[in-house]
């Protein structure tokens, strides 16, 4: 009996052997698979826009996959294989990065020396969205977005009121702008002076003066026109 029974352990294991040892085989292969992709702690479909040494660029991460909108080009970089850190690419533009340390490769210049600007987000967030105009205002604090021949939209109350005006008029008269529009339950108007004009919370300085005029209730605040180059 002893002897049937060390036979049928030796042929348990032949046939683990051959089967990769019972699964450890499978764990190492699984390990072997992700050697060189280190976890990307970023969050996913949130705009982050970093200031290079000479350069800046948006950013916006997907599963597998980052899309950048450079200064002249938008592309999507693959994830690839890294040494160490994070690393996407896609023919000559390569964004590595590794904790705080970021750098990004283009047109055969690397760009070092990144860091995120979490306060230009929700303008170049804008601007990538082919928002034309935005601005804003304080107490309690409220955002306006153009997109000319498509909407209005206001913000306010610090996001808890929310309007959009589809298919808004637009004038000139003189150096200013006005844009306006209502629909069955709200009237708005903004108007744009091109006059130098500074944000009273955070003294930023903008080039134009903006007044909105919402169901009765007028507004004042600073703001800029955005260009959309990635056509």
């Amino acid at each position: 009996m002893k002897a049937a029974h060390h036979i049928i352990k030796l042929y348990a294991l032949a046939i683990c052997t051959v089967l990769a040892g019972c699964g450890g085989g499978d764990v190492r292969s699984s390990e072997s698979a992700v050697v060189g992709y280190s976890q990307d702690q970023r969050p996913l479909g949130k705009t982050m826009v970093y200031e290079c040494s000479g350069y800046e660029f948006i950013a916006r991460l997907g599963p597998g996959e980052m899309a950048v909108w450079l200064e002249d080009r938008y592309l999507i970089l693959s994830r690839v294989r890294s040494a160490s850190g994070v690393k996407y690419e896609e023919g000559d533009t390569v964004f590595w990065s590794k904790g705080e340390e970021v750098s990004l490769l283009v047109d055969r210049q690397r760009y070092s020396d990144c860091r995120l600007a979490p306060q230009r987000v929700p303008w170049e967030d804008a601007r990538r969205r082919g928002v034309n105009f935005r601005a804003v205002g304080n107490e309690p604090g409220w955002t306006v977005e153009i997109q000319r021949d498509r909407h209005l939209l206001f913000v306010g109350d610090y996001g808890m009121e929310r309007v959009m005006i589809p298919d808004p008029v637009d004038e000139s008269h003189g150096s200013t702008r006005i844009y306006y529009g209502k629909t069955q339950a709200n009237e708005l108007r903004i108007e744009i002076v091109d006059e130098l004009c500074t944000d009273t919370m955070k003294a930023d300085s903008f080039p134009s003066q903006v007044l909105v005029y919402i169901n009765g209730t007028t507004l004042w605040g600073c703001g800029r026109d955005l260009s959309y180059p990635w056509e």
